[in-house]
């Protein structure tokens, strides 16, 4: 167990919030050396989008899925059927306790209702905006539907937009953290851009660094990690600091490869020389 290649999941290996592709799949299939994910989203979010369709066009090993923003490691076998256990877990909500819980949860809503952030008229709140997902909380101002169907597609697509003319989240971002700086000192919160149009809100070291830790321990000796928020404030940056800041010593080695779409990371892979002929 030499290497293995580690994948953000959503406009990394998929299209952004739709299915991964057969393409895609028969590429990590000729994968030449391990694989693994770490997801900002959960579990029930990503079965259709990822575990299903990935089982659907053939895959057929073991892998690891770091899910949750990667605070929750879960174990699976696609030899014969799609299996996932868990194996790891984290709790957010326990974490902080009931009263500090509910003032990350009253000062999302807040935020939400000053008129400095109201959302633009053609930019509609389809489905709920705060969501659970055990070990992190995710804000999507736009709303979070299971399914995105064609008028949810287009939604998000002029949200997208609007948000890089405006720097709408990274001006939320900030309010955000001036908000909850107090729970940022006293209970490690973190919170960083999540894919296109969210907010992924967790705790330090309860990120997807614990997927990188946990196959050092498994006994990997090099992560290549590809994602498309590798940027400060990203979801995927807390790998790129950990790769700059704490990097493993030798002959432990990290790797983060910023991409921009699955067909970019299909390529960074043949530049790897990571699939097979």
């Amino acid at each position: 167990m030499e290497t293995v290649a580690l994948f953000d999941i959503d406009n990394t290996i998929t299209p952004p919030r739709q299915p991964i592709t057969k393409q895609m799949v028969d590429i990590i299939d000729r994968l030449s050396v391990s694989f693994s994910v770490a997801a900002g989203s959960h579990l029930s979010l990503l079965k259709k989008q990822f575990f299903e369709p990935l089982f659907k066009f053939g895959y057929r090993k073991q892998f690891s899925a770091f899910l949750s923003n990667g605070a929750i490691q879960y174990q699976c076998d696609f030899s014969k059927k799609i299996s996932i256990n868990v194996v790891k877990s984290f709790d957010i909500r326990k974490h902080l306790g009931e009263t500090d819980y509910r003032f990350l949860l009253e000062t999302i809503k807040a935020t939400q209702e000053l008129p400095a952030f109201k959302l633009p008229s053609s930019i509609k709140v389809l489905g709920d905006t705060i969501a659970f997902r055990n070990s992190m909380v995710n804000f999507a101002p736009i709303g979070r539907l299971k399914e995105e169907g064609t008028n949810a597609q287009l939604n998000r697509k002029n949200f997208v937009e609007f948000d890089q003319s405006s720097r709408y989240r990274e001006t939320v971002l900030e309010h955000l953290n001036d908000a909850l700086s107090s729970l940022i000192e006293k209970k490690d919160l973190k919170i960083t851009l999540g894919g296109q149009t969210s907010f992924d809100i967790g705790i330090t070291g309860k990120d997807k660094t614990n997927a990188v830790r946990t196959l050092f321990d498994i006994g990997f000796k090099r992560v290549v990690f590809f994602g498309d928020a590798l940027f400060e404030g990203g979801n995927d940056y807390a790998i790129r600091a950990f790769e700059k800041n704490t990097p493993p010593k030798p002959p432990l080695s990290i790797e983060t490869v910023q991409v921009n779409s699955y067909e970019e990371t299909i390529k960074r892979l043949y530049d790897f020389n990571f699939i097979k002929k």
